[in-house]
This record gives structure tokens, sequence and C-alpha cells, in this order.
């Protein structure tokens, strides 16, 4: 028996500020990324393995893990959004923040 569509809606919602959340821990590891530009790789991979993570228990929590195309369209939305709308200010903020604790010596 298909979902309501209110139930539709709300899966698609969640997952909507699901795709919002993996932007902003891809932005947190930007921030880390300008603390130590050695160590990109590994920062890289510990970002792509907490949002990985963070997707893994929010699709569990959301539906258990029935993927419908509506879903991957959420996600896809969400961080799309994400990035043109709060991304250029929470990096802005990201920056002020390094700048105020002097990690980097410019």
């Amino acid at each position: 028996m298909p979902a309501s569509i209110f139930v539709q809606i709300s899966d698609f919602t969640s997952c909507f500020f699901l795709g919002f959340v993996v932007g902003v821990v891809f932005d947190s590891f930007f921030f880390k990324r300008i603390l130590k530009r050695r160590t990109k790789e590994l920062l890289f991979f510990s970002s792509s393995i907490l949002s990985t993570a963070v997707l893994i228990a929010g699709l569990m929590f959301i539906n258990f893990y029935t993927l419908k195309w509506y879903t991957f369209l959420a996600i896809a939305c969400g961080i799309y959004v994400y990035e043109n709308t709060i991304s250029p200010l929470y990096k802005g903020f990201l920056k002020k923040v390094n700048k105020v604790l002097s990690f980097n010596k410019r």
C-alpha cells in the first residue's frame, strides 16, 4: 500500500534538512582545512565519513532506509539551497572566528 501524501511530504522535508546538515558538516571541515593545509586529504576523508554517518543515521531515523527517488532529490536540493544561501554567511563567520582566534598567522 503506498504511503500517504503527508508521509511523503514529511520524508521529503526531513531529507531536505538532512541535506542542510551535510552542507554544514562540509563547511565545518572547510574551517579545519584553513587551519591545517597539510592534512587536507585526511580532513576531506573524515568529513566524507562523518557526512556518510549523518546520512545513514538520518535515513534510518526518517524512513528506516526506505530509499525512494525523492529522498535523493530532497538531499540534493537541501545541499544546493544551503550552498547558495547560508554557506557564504557560515564560511564568513568561520573565517572571522579563525581571525579572532588567530590560528592563521597572516
